[in-house]
């Protein structure tokens, strides 16, 4: 049935582009490429299967000989048109899945992450046991870390904002609290959560710490930082940076922040580390006037930070909050941060856990 390799696209000569209202209602941005391989009237696609029909037009966005796509997918075995469709693996039941994802064609990159998700083993399993399946449906899948990507969790993530990315930090803060070894564990027992209330209660349970009285050194940071150790150093930090760490002085001397100064780089910032059960979280990075840092200096500051142990993301007990406010009718609706680049990612601000 042809051979699954990039090939030059040709188009077959003396056929008519002209795609009718019909297919571009099902095909939408597909429907010129649909027209040049089926022509007007298109019957030969429209009497394709949806499986067959979403697969034409996933191969022809590629850069490939029209003819043997018609052929393939026209006559091809399943197990042929899965190997063009993935590029020379053969996954079982992509047909059957691709069934399930409607009459009408999908956008290019909707249909680039279905192949990225099928591709992972346990995430395809969830898609051959999905009855229909929707863009929204993948994106949720897509944010959610592999172990979590079962319909006994998933059935219970309601359909808010943020609530996936919460649940999803919630699991790797404390896989990081627990271990690596305990992953599947936490796993296993979210999923024996029966209702949206106690899946996200359990998550905020393993966000407490296992033990009390843990205390653990602030991170050794390069030598290019320099730790505030005592009163007056912080003085003078805050009169050249012109900010309020000293409204944290009590919390510094306690050991629950640590305040470093970047001394070599691009530009000198004050950055504040805070502990919490998932250990030294950054918390701030700022320059003169709380003025923001460029993305390099921020970093180089994250760098160091990881390195040394350090973490960056949400506070523990702010995403333990938050939690139950996702499904809570009490409490919520919580309150999501914007977290789409990689800036955002790193919920700088929330000195106070």
């Amino acid at each position: 049935m042809g051979n699954p390799m990039t090939r030059r696209l040709v188009r077959p000569h003396g056929r008519s582009g002209a795609a009718t209202p019909l297919l571009r209602f099902l095909a939408g941005d597909h429907a010129e490429a649909l027209a040049m391989a089926w022509p007007a009237p298109h019957g030969g696609f429209l009497a394709l299967p949806a499986a067959r029909r979403h697969a034409a037009a996933i191969l022809l966005a590629r850069d490939m000989d029209v003819e043997d796509i018609v052929r393939v997918v026209e006559y091809g075995k399943d197990g042929d048109v899965a190997k063009w469709l993935m590029h020379g693996q053969a996954p079982g039941g992509l047909l059957k899945v691709l069934a399930r994802l409607g009459e009408i064609l999908w956008d290019a990159a909707d249909y680039d992450l279905f192949l990225s998700l099928f591709s992972d083993e346990s995430t395809a399993q969830v898609l051959r046991h999905s009855e229909d399946i929707r863009p929204d449906q993948l994106q949720l899948l897509r944010r959610l870390p592999v172990l979590l990507r079962v319909p006994r969790i998933i059935r219970h993530i309601p359909a808010r904002q943020g609530a996936a990315d919460d649940l999803a930090d919630a699991f790797r803060l404390s896989v990081r609290m627990r271990g690596i070894d305990q992953a599947a564990s936490i796993a296993r027992r979210w999923e024996r959560a029966v209702s949206s209330a106690r899946l996200f209660d359990m998550a905020a349970e393993d966000l407490q710490p296992p033990r009390f009285g843990d205390m653990l050194a602030p991170p050794d940071l390069p030598p290019a930082f320099f730790r505030v150790m005592d009163r007056k150093t912080l003085d003078q930090v805050a009169l050249e940076f012109r900010n309020c760490l000293r409204d944290f002085t009590a919390d510094i001397a306690a050991g629950r922040m640590a305040v470093y100064v970047l001394r070599d780089g691009v530009e000198r910032a004050v950055l504040a580390l805070r502990q919490d059960p998932a250990g030294w979280r950054l918390a701030e990075a700022k320059g003169k006037d709380n003025a923001d840092l460029r993305e390099e200096t921020l970093r180089f500051i994250v760098g160091a930070v990881e390195q040394a142990g350090g973490r960056t993301g949400e506070s523990s007990w702010q995403l333990a909050r938050r939690l139950h406010e996702h499904v809570c009718d009490r409490c919520g609706p919580a309150y999501s941060p914007q977290r789409e680049t990689w800036v955002e990612q790193l919920m700088l601000g929330a000195l106070w856990d």
